[in-house]
C-alpha cells in the first residue's frame, strides 16, 4: 500500500493548522490524496470567529496551486472552535461528537519564539500537547497520532540519534507549576534554573512535551517527527516557494530589502534546514510507517523520526550566502520594497557585528525614520531594525553550533518506495546538490518577492533599474567620501610646511 492509498478516504484532525508545518501539511493532503475531510482547531480571536479565519487560511498563498488545479478540495477543510490552552481543546461535545471517525492526528500547535515567556511556553507546548492526547484517546479509529516536535529538543547533545531521549525534567511538575507559582515574576525568576541545558524555552518545552508523548505511547499509536528548521521547498507546491516572514525566512526578506546588512555567526555553521516539501513529505511517509509498526502491536521504543539536511547539503550558511552575492541572485530578483542595495555582511567578530549593526542599520534607520516624521509619515524602520536584532539575538544558540545526525531517517528506503509518486524525495538523490542548493535560494528570493512582499512580477525590469542607479550613487558616495579623506590628509600633510 502506498502514501496516496494510506490516506484514502480519512479524516484527519490537525491542530496548529494556521501555522507554516500546518498549513503545508493540509495543501499536501488536499492536493496528493483523496481525503475525506480535514478538520482544523482554530481559535477565535481578533473579532474573527473561526469560520472567518478558515476563509481567511483558504485564501494563504501555500494555496496558490490548489486553488488552480483543485479548488474544490478546500472545501474538505471544517474549521474547529477551540484553543489547545484550553481543557478538552476547548471543543464543544457537538463538534467533538462528529469527530468520531478521525483517524489522523497531526499536533502541529505551539508557540515557536525562542524567548517566550516560560509559563506561556508550557502551557501551550506541553498542556496543549496533554490536551490533544485526551483527545486522541476518545476516538475509536485513530491510526496514527503524529506529534511534530523540532530537531532541536535536546539542545545539550552534539549528535541527535532518531530515538527517544528521557528529559532532564518531569513534565507533570513543570505544569504544576503554572498554578502552584501564579505570580509571572517568580516564575521568570526560576526560569534560568528551570532550563539548565536548554538555550531558550522553546527548546525546553518542546523536550518535556516529548516526554509527555512517551508516557502515552503504550496507551495509544504515537509517532515523534522532528524537522529541523522548516525553510522555502525546493520544488512543490512551487519552486522555491517560501511559506511566512516570520524567523529565518524574515532575515532573507530584510536582507533583500537592504535593511539587514550584517550578521553574527561562526564561519563554520551548516545550516541545517528541512526544506518545506522534502519536511511534509517525509512526515507523511512516517505518518503511514509508524501506523504499520503500531498494528504490529505496541513497538518497544517511541517511534521517532528526523528530518535533517546535515549529511546531504555539506555547505556552511555563509558559503552559501557568499555564493548568493557572487551570482548577484538578490539583484536578480530586485525588491521593490527595498531601501539600500541588497547583500549582508557575515563575521564571527562580536565587534565587528556591533559596528556594523550601528554604522549600516541604525544610523541609516535613524535618519530614513527622522525623514518620515518630518514629512508626516509613521517612522518604520527603527522597529524593522530592532526586530531583526533581537530575532538574531535570541538565535545565537543555534548560530555558534552545529548538531549532527544521520540526516533523513530511512531516506533510502524512503526514496525507493515512493520513487514517481507525489512523494519521491528526488532532491536529495540530486547529482549536483550545490547547483541545487543555489537554483532553490533564487527561487526562494523570487517567491519571497511574488508571494510575501505580493510584488507583481511585471515590476522587475523597473525595480532592476532602480537597483542599478542606487548601486551608482552608493559608489560615487564613497568616490566623494575617498576625495574628501585624501583631500583632508593632503592639507593636513601641506600645513605642517
Amino acid at each position: 500500500m502506498g502514501v496516496e492509498e494510506f490516506f484514502e478516504d480519512s479524516e484527519i484532525f490537525v491542530t496548529g493548522g494556521s501555522g507554516v508545518v500546518g498549513k503545508a501539511l493540509i495543501e499536501k493532503l488536499l492536493r496528493s490524496c483523496n481525503v475525506r475531510r480535514i478538520y482544523i482547531l482554530l481559535r477565535p480571536r481578533k473579532q474573527l470567529t473561526a469560520e472567518q479565519r478558515l476563509l481567511r487560511l483558504r485564501q494563504a498563498t501555500v494555496f496558490h496551486v490548489l486553488a488552480v488545479e483543485k479548488p474544490q478540495e478546500l472545501d474538505k477543510v471544517v474549521a474547529v472552535p477551540g484553543d489547545v490552552s484550553l481543557p478538552g481543546l476547548g471543543i464543544d461535545p457537538a463538534m467533538r461528537e462528529r469527530m468520531r471517525g478521525v483517524s489522523l492526528v497531526y499536533h502541529c500547535a505551539a508557540t515557536v519564539r525562542f524567548d517566550e515567556p516560560l509559563r506561556v511556553a508550557l502551557r501551550l507546548n506541553v498542556g496543549g500537547t496533554l490536551e490533544a492526547l485526551k483527545f486522541a484517546e476518545g476516538l475509536p479509529n485513530l491510526r496514527a497520532f503524529v506529534h511534530v516536535s523540532t530537531f532541536y529538543s535536546n539542545p545539550y547533545l552534539k549528535r541527535v540519534e532518531p530515538k527517544y531521549y528521557s528529559s532532564p525534567m518531569d513534565w507533570r511538575l513543570c505544569l504544576r507549576l503554572l498554578e502552584e507559582v501564579p505570580d509571572d515574576g517568580m516564575l521568570n525568576a526560576l526560569t534560568r534554573k528551570l532550563i539548565v541545558g536548554f538555550p531558550n524555552t522553546y527548546t525546553f518545552t518542546k523536550n518535556l512535551a516529548e516526554s509527555l508523548v512517551n508516557d502515552y505511547r503504550h496507551r495509544l499509536p504515537l509517532i515523534v517527527y522532528r524537522p529541523s528548521i522548516v525553510l522555502f521547498a525546493v520544488d512543490d507546491p512551487s519552486p522555491g516557494f517560501s511559506p511566512s516572514l516570520m524567523g529565518a525566512m524574515g532575515l532573507f526578506a530584510l536582507v533583500g530589502a537592504g535593511i539587514l546588512k550584517t550578521v553574527y555567526l561562526g564561519k563554520d555553521i551548516r545550516l541545517d534546514i528541512t526544506p518545506q516539501d522534502i519536511g511534509i513529505k517525509s512526515m507523511l511517509c512516517y505518518t503511514k510507517r509508524g501506523s504499520e509498526a503500531y498494528q504490529r502491536g505496541p513497538p518497544p521504543e517511541l517511534p521517532v523520526y528526523l528530518s535533517s539536511s546535515c549529511t546531504h547539503v555539506p555547505h556552511t550558511f555563509t558559503q552559501i550566502a557568499e555564493q548568493m552575492d557572487t551570482l548577484d541572485l538578490w539583484r536578480d530578483v530586485a525588491f521593490g520594497k527595498s531601501l539600500m542595495i541588497p547583500g549582508c555582511h557575515y563575521t564571527d567578530r562580536r565587534w565587528v557585528y556591533q559596528l556594523l549593526v550601528f554604522t549600516k542599520q541604525i544610523l541609516p534607520a535613524a535618519i530614513i525614520d527622522l525623514l518620515l516624521r518630518i514629512f508626516g509619515r509613521k517612522p518604520l524602520l527603527m522597529s524593522a531594525v530592532r526586530k531583526a536584532y533581537q530575532t538574531l539575538e535570541v538565535m545565537q544558540p543555534f548560530m555558534f553550533n552545529n548538531y549532527d545526525s544521520p540526516g533523513i531517517t530511512d531516506m533510502d528506503s524512503l526514496c525507493e518506495e515512493n520513487a514517481g509518486t507525489p512523494f519521491n524525495l528526488d532532491a536529495f538523490k540530486h547529482p549536483d546538490i550545490h547547483g541545487l542548493v543555489i537554483q532553490s535560494c533564487g527561487n526562494m528570493l523570487l517567491s519571497i518577492r511574488t508571494h510575501l512582499l505580493r510584488e507583481d512580477p511585471k515590476t522587475m525590469a523597473r525595480t532592476k533599474i532602480i537597483l542599478r542607479i542606487k548601486v551608482l550613487l552608493y559608489r560615487l558616495f564613497r568616490l566623494f567620501l575617498l576625495y574628501k579623506l585624501i583631500r583632508w590628509i593632503w592639507t593636513s600633510y601641506l600645513s605642517q610646511f
